[in-house]
């Protein structure tokens, strides 16, 4: 090759890789997408979607925009986005009886459906799904005579334990897998291509494939890489570890002395890097275990900087039992604080509700002692409207209501101006009745009526005070 041809090559070839990776065509018709799949012969990929879907915004800006999605779909399909909430997308959603957003229907020019998968997945697991679709011998009959006819190779063995697992077969797909783990020699146990076996079917530490990762990590890291290893073993461990750093064990009585020891030779055993937080989430779980208030908050401040990001979340939502304790409610406040902006979206709000709970608290809403009848003759006398929280004694969100919204001070002083303000239990008494009559279906549900007795307003849900502000203000 000449210098010419050599750096026009150079020059040209990135632009070539480049115009290799087109973007995904996409088409915004079915009936446009109908007629060309007669046309062309190609199956046609429909992406149900919904605009508040968050899964559906994830792959079009991850997966769809993906060089090797884009050019394996405009090879063999016809791609066509379909709004489920608008337009034709109203009535396909219904005749192809999608249920869940995103939702990816592929079927012929004819209308016939060849396969559908749902949810978000990352580009290389999403190319999978649809390679495997797409092959013969990869059809669940297929799968089932393969493996009859006594076929074990790894490929099969994942594959058709998904089909059976997603009949929702689980026994007969674990029997398959641990009959087939149990077959395999201790090289084959660590071999990359039976990766899927600890990944996607061992469900926890206690199980017989994670106890053997677990046991053999220096053999897997060898064949897999210390990284990958790693993160293995970190996956079994920090599930088993995190309902006793979190409280959820010993608050709901499920803490087990023996088993927790247990649970710790196993870490002892095990070598993860610092940077997974494993050794901060141990001594977190030791000062829950001690169900000291102040030990725990001591623990979380002196370990939260060396756990990762999720954890420190997890534990953060778990801080309103801290309310009753002045002090303790006052530094819990601090540490979400000062950790609140690794979070965002839901997550901020989530944990700006335990804020919320953390604060000091003052009088409720003056809930009156009346019947209902009284309630709206003394509404229409004074002018005001008739607040009504139907509770039932069981039912957490509406103490939570009782706790923190019904006691922000704004609120307390806005309902008692301009509300004759009514709990009642829908379990009891004249509750029996009314519940029927309002025709109530969840708890909490509140309800706004003027004094002829028209409900002018419902709300359900345990929402914030300022949430419940905005809902009511609108009323007046």
């Amino acid at each position: 090759m000449n210098k010419l041809l050599f750096w026009i090559y150079i020059i040209c070839c990135p632009l070539l890789t480049v115009a290799q990776q087109q973007p995904l065509q996409v088409l915004t018709s079915y009936q446009d997408a109908l007629t060309a799949a007669r046309k062309s012969n190609k199956l046609i990929f429909i992406d149900f979607y919904t605009t508040w879907c968050g899964p559906c915004k994830t792959m079009d800006k991850e997966v769809f925009t993906d060089g090797a999605v884009s050019t394996y779909m405009n090879k063999n399909f016809l791609t066509v986005k379909i709004d489920a909430e608008k337009g034709e997308g109203i009535a396909l959603a219904k005749q192809y009886k999608v249920r869940a957003y995103p939702t990816f229907v592929v079927l012929d020019g004819q209308e016939v459906e060849r396969f559908r998968f749902s949810g978000a997945q990352p580009a290389q697991e999403f190319l999978e799904t649809l390679a495997k679709n797409l092959d013969p011998a990869r059809q669940p009959a297929a799968l089932a005579q393969r493996y009859e006819k006594g076929e074990r190779t790894p490929a099969l063995i994942n594959d058709y334990v998904l089909e059976i697992m997603r009949s929702g077969d689980e026994k007969k797909g674990f029997e398959i897998v641990n009959d087939y783990f149990g077959k395999l020699s201790a090289d084959e146990k660590t071999d990359p291509v039976n990766l899927f076996l600890y990944q996607r079917y061992a469900l926890d530490i206690n199980d017989v494939k994670a106890k053997y990762l677990i046991a053999h990590k220096e053999a897997f890291a060898k064949r897999i890489g210390a990284e990958q290893a790693n993160a293995l073993v970190y996956r079994f461990v920090r599930s088993a570890l995190i309902p006793y750093a979190n409280g959820y064990y010993v608050k709901e009585n499920k803490y087990d002395e023996a088993t927790y020891l247990s649970l710790k030779k196993t870490l002892a055993e095990v070598t993860l890097p610092d940077s997974l937080g494993i050794g901060a989430l141990l001594k977190i779980a030791d000062a829950q275990v001690t169900a000291q208030p102040s030990v725990i908050m001591d623990a979380y401040a002196s370990e939260f900087p060396k756990i990762t990001k999720s954890d420190r979340f997890l534990m953060m939502l778990r801080m309103g039992a801290f309310k009753d304790d002045r002090v303790l409610a006052d530094r819990a406040k601090a540490l979400i604080t000062a950790y609140i902006s690794e979070s965002e979206g839901n997550s901020v709000d989530m944990l700006k509700r335990i804020l919320f709970e953390l604060e000091e608290k003052g009088p409720s809403i003056n809930f009156q002692q009346l019947s209902y009848q009284e309630a709206l003759s003394k509404a229409k006398s004074e002018g005001k409207l008739v607040f009504i929280d139907c509770f039932t004694d069981w039912c957490g969100p509406c103490k939570w209501l009782d706790e923190n919204t019904f006691r922000d001070p704004g609120t307390v002083k806005y309902f008692d101006a301009n509300f004759i303000n009514l709990k009642i239990d829908m379990e009891k008494g004249e509750g029996i009745a009314l519940l029927k009559k309002f025709g109530v279906t969840s708890f909490p549900t509140m309800l706004f009526i003027n004094g002829e007795g028209t409900i002018l307003h419902k709300v359900t849900g345990a929402l914030p005070a300022e949430k419940l502000m905005k809902e009511t203000t609108a009323l007046q």
